[in-house]
């Protein structure tokens, strides 16, 4: 039996999380990092122009979430299909399944790339672009949409490499290629003089790293599967189980970034430039709380479908459980800090008063449902998992469709600016109890497994 089969099938499931996961949240933090480091540099690099660079940077941020959900669809779907496979022992799967991921993403990222350069004003513009954002907005996005494979790629076979258990190396690829990116910016902002053009090439730059570590990772001896050329000719029933699994990921995301068109079109009206800019901090803030509770997803996947895989029912129950106690403290946790300190939050951003004050507003009324969170990312990772795509992608949407947009037109009609903010938690809090009711069907079929078995 394989090392990794004993971790992943005997090892103690609170050890499992603890071993699979603080990688994950490691690096997890430290991409999340170099995202907020950008917007910090510009913040503080473009003197009176800072909040028009910050405003740039947020509305390409749409853009980025497009090429994330390339990558998170094929590494999700894939990672799923590695995961259940190494479960089963059924190695050549796994194999396969490795190189049409590289495949699919390598010519989702080439199309997505041809078409964005090719609209790239209009689309800024329908995110939200005012004539005097858009040039730093055009100039930021179009290296980083350059640079879409080499991010997709980087994201989506880290999932295939956390698929193994070999979560450290996943965890070395970030953070390695986020310190590279870091070290990057404030050279070309400051020393280049390039200011938003060089934090996107920076960015690149780092994600180009990462490819390279990845395919160091296939062609050594660290990965115990090959990678085969000739798999990476595509099998339709592999891509099309990899795009039904990561299609909840990879709906959630574009639905995400067609919600900034409303998010970003909204506050332009009620907040001008200077919402647009706010909310972008408000978002980078957001993910730098969420990523651990990422990085938990991403650790305990591996778990759930190896125990899945091979029958261990009452492991993957236990998994789901630690994992919802931990996740729901640390959004606690995210949310009594920025209750506590949300002026000091935002002046590492920036010193323009009319942006912090609007700004500590944002905060404290969009944390206001964090804790609720962390079950519907935990129900998202047992659904995936299962390879219960159907799930998933109602958890998904719930949240992004059904509860989300409604709130952001209607509720300024009453609060004004305040009425997008407010949108925020209430849609957390029912997407949360929609997460409750799909998950306990399959919670409690393992129960009756377990208990059979």
């Amino acid at each position: 039996m394989h090392a990794k089969d004993v971790m992943l099938g005997k090892e103690s499931i609170g050890n499992l999380i603890v071993k699979l996961s603080v990688p994950a949240i490691v690096g997890l933090l430290v991409q999340a990092l170099y995202n907020l480091v950008d917007t910090i540099f510009i913040g503080r690099g473009l003197g009176e122009q800072s909040m028009l660079g910050i405003a740039g940077i947020s509305v390409a941020f749409p853009v980025q979430i497009l090429m994330m959900a390339i990558a998170l669809g094929v590494g999700i779907g894939g990672s799923s299909i590695i995961s259940r496979a190494l479960g089963k022992k059924d190695i050549l799967k796994a194999e396969r399944t490795v190189a049409n991921m590289i495949t699919l993403v390598v010519v989702a990222s080439i199309a997505f790339t041809a078409l964005a350069l090719m609209f790239l004003d209009p689309m800024l513009k329908i995110f939200g672009a005012s004539e005097t954002v858009l040039p730093f907005a055009n100039e930021y996005t179009r290296y980083i949409v350059i640079g879409t494979t080499f991010f997709t790629f980087s994201a989506a076979m880290s999932n295939a490499i956390r698929a193994e258990g070999n979560t450290r190396f996943a965890m070395a690829i970030m953070v390695i290629s986020s310190i590279a990116n870091i070290i990057l910016d404030p050279l070309f902002i400051f020393e280049f003089g390039m200011g938003v053009k060089g934090a996107a090439i920076a960015t690149v730059i780092s994600q180009v790293i990462g490819c390279i570590m990845i395919i160091y990772y296939y062609t050594s001896s660290m990965s115990r599967l090959d990678l085969i050329v000739p798999y990476m000719k595509p099998e339709t029933g592999i891509m099309s189980e990899t795009i039904s699994i990561g299609m909840s990921e990879f709906v959630f995301n574009v639905v995400e970034s067609a919600l900034f068109l409303i998010f970003n079109q909204s506050l332009l009206l009620y907040g001008g430039d200077v919402g647009i800019a706010v909310f972008g901090i408000v978002i980078k803030v957001f993910m730098l709380t969420l990523m651990p509770i990422i990085g938990i997803k991403q650790g305990i996947q591996p778990i759930v479908g190896y125990n899945y895989g091979a029958n261990e029912f009452a492991r993957v129950r236990k998994t789901i459980s630690l994992s919802n106690y931990i996740v729901t403290s640390m959004c606690i946790a995210s949310t009594v800090i920025v209750f506590l300190v949300p002026e000091q939050i935002m002046r590492i951003f920036s010193n323009d008063a009319q942006l912090i004050d609007m700004g500590i507003t944002a905060l404290k009324i969009s944390f206001l449902m964090m804790p609720f969170i962390g079950y519907q990312v935990v129900a998202t990772a047992l659904l995936q998992s299962l390879g219960k795509s159907k799930g998933s992608l109602i958890v998904t949407l719930s949240r992004q469709i059904i509860f989300l947009p409604p709130l952001v037109i209607i509720l300024p009609w009453f609060f004004g600016l305040n009425g997008i903010w407010i949108s925020f938690p209430i849609s957390d809090f029912l997407a949360c109890v929609v997460a409750v009711f799909i998950t306990r069907k399959e919670i409690a079929m393992m129960r009756a497994l377990s208990e059979r078995n």
